[in-house]
């Protein structure tokens, strides 16, 4: 299995040369099962509404809304692995672990790691650091 963090995710949506050298990837690996995580939504869907409670005028508003909408739209064709009691634990020992990466990160990295599956992310300097967790950056050559 292999996760998208966020970042690729993020890549993958907005069509750019980065965002099409993953896609060609995971053409390339079809017999893998790629999803999310529930932590890459909730990051994601945080920071469409922070830009919404900052958009002034009913165009911005508007054009939110629609960026919104599609990110729901994202999601119904995406697997999403769920944050459960095993992953919680999991994130509760690297917490103590790494004190100084961020929350989400650990989280995402709890979920990688307790389902067995490789994180694919561009966030080395502080994934790298989870001495036990598989990471691949797709993003580059």
């Amino acid at each position: 299995m292999y996760i998208l963090d966020t970042d690729h995710l993020s890549l993958i949506q907005r069509n750019g040369q980065e965002g099409k050298r993953i896609l060609a990837t995971l053409a390339a690996v079809k017999e893998l099962e790629v999803v999310v995580t529930v932590i890459t939504y909730e990051e994601q869907v945080r920071c469409r509404l922070s830009i919404l409670s900052r958009a002034k005028t009913p165009d911005e508003q508007v054009l939110v809304y629609q960026g919104l909408q599609q990110l729901a739209a994202d999601y119904q064709s995406i697997v999403m692995v769920l944050f459960d009691r095993t992953a919680a634990i999991e994130h509760q020992r690297l917490r103590k672990a790494y004190p100084r990466l961020g929350n989400m990160d650990l989280k995402i990295a709890a979920i990688a790691l307790t389902n067995n599956a490789i994180l694919l992310t561009r966030n080395q300097s502080d994934f790298g650091q989870i001495v036990e967790l598989r990471t691949k950056d797709w993003s580059t050559p």
